[in-house]
């Protein structure tokens, strides 16, 4: 019985948020989505709802920075294995956190780099001294 029980919750509770999502993407549709031609607008309860736009950086310093004895040119050398370092909503932040890690220089002409890619499809690169 319980086993029944258990089985008609867990069917309900899908069955309601495939019906939830399912209304969703057609008020996406009536508002003009069109797959690959229209991107969606954002309606209450629809899969993207929570979505937020992100910039995605490189960040590195010429010569190398020197963090708990390991050489770090590029901030991806001090985390795992991603498809980008760290991400920020906005490459601002990505800046701001290059200047914090020029603290770490071994030399007094230390160049900061970024290359990021932007939510709206467009690159952004650039590079300042350290101060």
């Amino acid at each position: 019985m319980k086993a029944r029980a258990r089985l008609l919750y867990f069917s309900g509770l899908l069955g309601l948020l495939v019906i939830v999502q399912l209304g969703a993407l057609v008020e996406q549709f009536r508002s003009g989505f069109r797959p690959f031609a229209h991107p969606p607008g954002r309606v209450p309860y629809s899969w993207d709802m929570f979505a937020i736009r992100l910039d995605r950086c490189i960040v590195g310093w010429d010569p190398p920075l020197e963090v708990e004895g390991q050489r770090v040119a590029r901030w991806h050398d001090r985390i795992p294995a991603l498809e980008f370092d760290t991400v920020f909503n906005d490459s601002d932040w990505h800046a701001a956190a290059a200047g914090r890690g020029c603290q770490y220089r071994t030399r007094a002409a230390t160049t900061t780099y970024l290359r990021c890619f932007r939510s709206d499809g467009t690159t952004d690169e650039r590079s300042y001294a350290c101060p």
